[in-house]
């Protein structure tokens, strides 16, 4: 993914709909790899169409301001990014005279093409494209606020080490496919009430490759792909949330002409101690009742160790407490939450002779005695 979609279309972050627009038309022009020969067009206009795919959808460009690239990059994948996004329709709404069915600027199957990865005039019908896979990684929140490198484990499909993915033994020869004639395509027709129905379909015999081998690999059984389980270290970035995902370019399964990526979805456990609210951490604490009225400091946890903070004179039971930049660092931008003390007041359920004697003598100097309070009257000392 592109790095910065306003940097890339050459407008601001405040620019309008229609600027968007007309920055994208001009580069569209300029870049399409049917106009421009240039050996960096064709991923300079991948770039730009990925950009206006984000930027001219009112619901992605918010999402994109919220998160910032990176972010960005993490949550949605291409296929995301692409969903009903119509070559065609964009093209013809901003006034482009443009023949998608015949030559010159290119038809629909070439700007898929070229945003994909596929030579224009391919057949995009024996593409082998690599699946995309999903794996997930545990944390904790101290880990996630402090960033931490992690071990994963990955099942996925990688292209067989013998015979370079080709699917032959070496040494074997390769002939052309006698089913397909080198095609990579078989035709079927069978007749209908509506007439002779014609269907093309791919190879069975050589996979849509239209080449076949004598003598198959003995490691993949002349799949050219092997099924592996490999550990990789990834780093996660502090900050991240449950439910982020991290994007492993390549490490998808194999495929001819493009290898899936991976990605890493982080579920950050929950804590006895911690409750994340976003950026900020709640903590519950208990006080006891003469910290409380009388004011005092404290120790608490927090994601860096513990921290000591004053308790104002006369703290009620379920106050909320602040220690600012005490909570989660900020992914989309530098700064930290702030962590939330909330404060319950512990009363003590056994006392000794000389405590009680102390709460008697306290109850009398606020006008009670022997345990009755009269209800038109507040307790003043709290």
């Amino acid at each position: 993914m592109a790095d910065d979609y306003y940097k890339v279309l050459g407008v601001s972050k405040d620019a309008s709909p229609d600027d968007i627009k007309r920055a994208y038309r001009n580069l569209a022009l300029k870049y399409h790899p049917d106009r421009n020969k240039n050996d960096d067009a064709e991923e300079k206009f991948k770039e730009i169409n990925e950009a206006y795919a984000v930027l001219s959808n009112p619901e992605k460009r918010q999402q994109y301001d919220v998160y910032g690239p990176d972010q960005f990059n993490q949550r949605y994948s291409r296929d995301d990014i692409f969903r009903n996004f119509n070559f065609e329709d964009i093209f013809r709404s901003m006034g482009l005279n443009i023949d998608f069915g015949g030559e010159g600027f290119g038809n629909a199957d070439s700007i898929f093409d070229a945003m994909f990865g596929v030579r224009s005039g391919g057949n995009r019908h024996n593409v082998d494209m690599g699946n995309d896979i999903l794996v997930h990684a545990n944390i904790n929140i101290e880990e996630a606020a402090k960033g931490v490198q992690k071990r994963i484990q990955m099942r996925h499909i990688k292209k067989c080490s013998r015979c370079n993915g080709g699917g032959a033994e070496p040494g074997s020869d390769i002939i052309t496919c006698n089913a397909c004639k080198g095609t990579g395509q078989t035709k079927s027709t069978a007749r209908t009430p509506f007439g002779i129905m014609q269907t093309i379909s791919t190879c069975t015999k050589c996979s849509g490759s239209g080449k076949i081998f004598k003598s198959p690999c003995k490691e993949c059984g002349g799949r050219g792909r092997v099924q592996k389980e490999e550990k990789i270290d990834i780093n996660i970035p502090k900050g991240i949330d449950s439910g982020m995902r991290l994007r492993l370019r390549g490490m998808g399964d194999y495929g001819r002409d493009r290898e899936g990526d991976a990605y890493v979805e982080v579920a950050v456990q929950k804590s006895k101690t911690f409750d994340r609210r976003g950026d900020d951490v709640v903590v519950n604490y208990r006080i006891p009742f003469y910290i409380a009225a009388l004011g005092g400091k404290i120790v608490v946890p927090t994601l860096n160790g513990e921290a000591e903070m004053a308790v104002p004179e006369g703290t009620q039971n379920g106050d909320r407490l602040t220690i600012y930049g005490k909570g989660m660092p900020k992914m989309n931008g530098g700064g930290f939450g702030d962590e939330l003390i909330d404060i319950t007041i512990d009363i003590p359920k056994h006392m000794t002779a000389e405590q009680k004697e102390l709460m008697k003598k306290l109850a009398q100097t606020d006008g009670g005695a022997d345990g009755y309070m009269d209800k038109k009257r507040k307790f003043g000392i709290f």
